[in-house]
């Protein structure tokens, strides 16, 4: 390469470094802040029980957070038809992750379209905490700590 050519690269390239520092130099203030995700407003209604891993409250399908149905899928049916008879047709009110949930910061507020839920029956109980007590479902202390009973 000729000297010239040299010369000017080593110019170009001295500009270059020079308009990029003067970039990262003159941006001051604090960096933006990321704005807390919106909780979506918790959902009241009627449960209904398609399968014990598929849960609606009317119509609109939810999980419970910190409980989960992971026993042998030969069991699905029989764990179904037991839930359906205690539980189906119950009123609920459910508050998504991220409202003060036992597993805020541990699972997304909605998986797949389904909203993530602490589901409460009229008298207050908790419906995870009922399911998981009668063996129907199993907790997960990895979303809820020891909030609901594992398998």
């Amino acid at each position: 390469m000729k000297p010239r050519n040299l010369l000017l690269l080593g110019l170009v390239a001295l500009a270059f470094a020079v308009a990029f520092l003067f970039v990262i130099t003159s941006q001051r203030g604090k960096p933006p802040v990321a704005k807390p995700p919106v909780a979506a407003a918790p959902i009241a209604g009627t449960l209904t029980f398609k399968t014990i891993d598929d849960l609606r409250v009317n119509g609109r399908k939810i999980l419970l957070c910190g409980a989960a149905f992971t026993k042998p899928a030969s069991m699905l049916s029989m764990v179904t038809a037991s839930a359906r008879a205690d539980y189906n047709g119950l009123a609920v009110t459910c508050k998504p992750v991220g409202s003060g949930t036992p597993c805020d910061g541990n699972v997304a507020a909605s998986f797949a379209g389904t909203m993530v839920v602490q589901c409460f029956t009229a008298d207050g109980a908790d419906l995870a905490a009922r399911l998981t007590q009668a063996g129907l479902l199993c907790g997960r202390p990895s979303q809820a700590g020891t909030t609901y009973k594992p398998c």
